[in-house]
């Protein structure tokens, strides 16, 4: 028995002391991997409540004219991390039908990579929680490729975007607004 005892004396310090040394060497990413991975969430990842948001018409940006969103929102686990505010524009139309952009150059900044209109700012929270009571984005009503003179029922929601972790953190409800064109 005493035998015993002393082996597993002899296993455990060295057993400790190597676990020691290598538990400092994994990554913050492998962490929230195991984190997920156990069900639990990893407090290092960016969560959104989001409060209001709102369209002011005929803003003027850079001798463009369009429309500008004001969001309210909140983000907790986000000290630092740099993330996006991005609108995602469709018809008011009960289907969800996303606006199709325009494949003019100059409206690139305002095209998902699958062709739909959207429009995005960048931010990073400096605060944890970090309270955001009117971050802004603009776009131009020529991005939105709408028929001048046309009158539309739109709707759009906001999600946010963790650019480190390359996911989405958050989304808003759907907001309608109308819109005649210029």
């Amino acid at each position: 028995m005493k035998k015993l005892t002393h082996i597993s004396r002899g296993l455990t310090l060295p057993l400790v002391l190597g676990l020691s040394f290598i538990a400092p060497l994994t990554s913050p990413v492998q962490n929230k991997v195991a984190a997920a991975t156990l069900g639990g969430a990893a407090f290092d990842d960016p969560e959104a409540t989001f409060e209001d948001a709102r369209v002011v018409h005929n803003v003027t940006v850079d001798g463009e004219k369009g429309m500008r969103v004001h969001a309210k929102f909140h983000v907790k686990y986000g000290k630092g991390i740099p993330c996006l505010m991005i609108a995602y524009f469709y018809y008011n139309d009960g289907k969800n039908t996303p606006l199709k952009a325009s494949s003019d150059p100059d409206y690139r900044a305002y095209r998902t990579v699958s062709g739909q209109v959207s429009s995005k700012t960048k931010f990073t929270p400096a605060y944890d929680p970090a309270v955001y009571n009117d971050l802004q984005l603009f776009i131009p009503y020529d991005a939105l490729n709408m028929a001048s003179g046309d009158s539309y029922d739109l709707k759009f929601y906001l999600a946010l975007y963790d650019q480190d972790g390359e996911r989405t953190f958050g989304k808003s409800g759907w907001y309608t607004f109308h819109l005649n064109v210029p």
